[in-house]
């Protein structure tokens, strides 16, 4: 028994905050964005009313409707956010009660852009043990909500967003889950970090040359080995999806890969960084656009707060 990716649900905010319309509020430019982020505009979520959980449940339940099952077939949430609407409990359980997942787990693994590894390789591992059928990874954002608006030089890079990968069970011979590679370094925290306690604002902090020079050589290096436990090479990857952060360190991680630019998925120019969301709404585009068909090797990788990273490899 194997873990399969049964179906990508999004949820996209309407309101699409171009590079201009920041520059009305932040002092910066279209030009400066795009040459060194490569992003040209992102979504953001005006209606407080909104909670994160919201956001969450609503990509959820697109994964579940896609999958033609129910929410009482749903064994477990995990779910991961940098912007959570209270401290706990978990956002999977607010996912969990909005669902009506009776029976069901519900935790957060807390990785922030980093997410998508560890959990696709826990809800995979966890199927293919037998101790559940069908998980839900759910990554959402209301990054706005945590951002200082007076630096310029973070808030250009975030959207809202929130996607789910639905995991299931099958015995489908060249499919599923292959394998995962996972790292991290806590002596780095302070490069990316979002205060919670104490006198200073809770907005996110972040390094960005320091967080840019790891990326750039970790994400590599992590898809490397975890290609090599699966016994395959980088030639065998047909579509890398990384986190989609900045198009520098995309374009940088593919050439040290020497992957060419049709097998790398980029919509960072579309919707900046959604930290957890990410690679979910990344995967969501690739399989809307035909870029992803049964048996490919897809290869994703992350990396976030901690600093955590990851690659973790599906057979589509």
């Amino acid at each position: 028994m194997n873990a399969v990716i049964k179906s990508v649900g999004v949820y996209l905010p309407e309101f699409i905050a171009t590079n201009a319309e920041l520059a009305k509020t932040v002092d910066t430019n279209d030009e400066w964005i795009k040459s060194h982020t490569g992003i040209a505009e992102r979504r953001l979520i005006k209606d407080n009313n909104i909670l994160t959980a919201d956001i969450g449940y609503f990509a959820a339940k697109d994964a579940i409707e896609k999958a033609g099952i129910s929410p009482s077939q749903i064994d477990g949430i995990i779910a991961g956010t940098m912007s959570p609407d209270k401290q706990f409990p978990a956002l999977a359980c607010y996912i969990h009660a909005k669902l009506g997942c009776e029976g069901a787990f519900a935790f957060d693994i807390t990785a922030a852009c980093g997410f998508i590894p560890p959990a696709l390789n826990t809800a995979a591992l966890m199927i293919r043990s037998g101790q559940a059928k069908n998980i839900l990874v759910v990554g959402a954002e209301i990054c706005s909500r945590i951002l200082d608006w007076s630096d310029r030089n973070t808030c250009i890079l975030f959207g809202d967003g929130a996607a789910a990968v639905l995991l299931s069970a099958s015995e489908e011979n060249g499919r599923g889950f292959v394998g995962t590679a996972l790292a991290a370094n806590g002596n780095l925290a302070n490069i990316l970090y979002l205060n919670t306690l104490g006198a200073e604002a809770a907005f996110l902090r972040m390094e960005g040359t320091a967080v840019y020079k790891l990326a750039v050589v970790e994400l590599g290096a992590i898809t490397q080995r975890a290609l090599e436990n699966a016994g395959l090479s980088v030639s065998d990857i047909d579509l890398f999806v990384p986190h989609q952060a900045n198009i520098r360190i995309i374009q940088s991680v593919g050439k040290r890969l020497k992957l060419p630019a049709e097998k790398v998925m980029v919509n960072v120019d579309r919707y900046g960084n959604t930290s957890s969301a990410s690679i979910p709404i990344a995967l969501y585009e690739a399989e809307q656009q035909g870029r992803l068909k049964p048996g490919m090797l897809v290869a994703m990788a992350a990396i976030g707060g901690g600093m955590n990273w990851g690659c973790t490899l599906f057979r589509w």
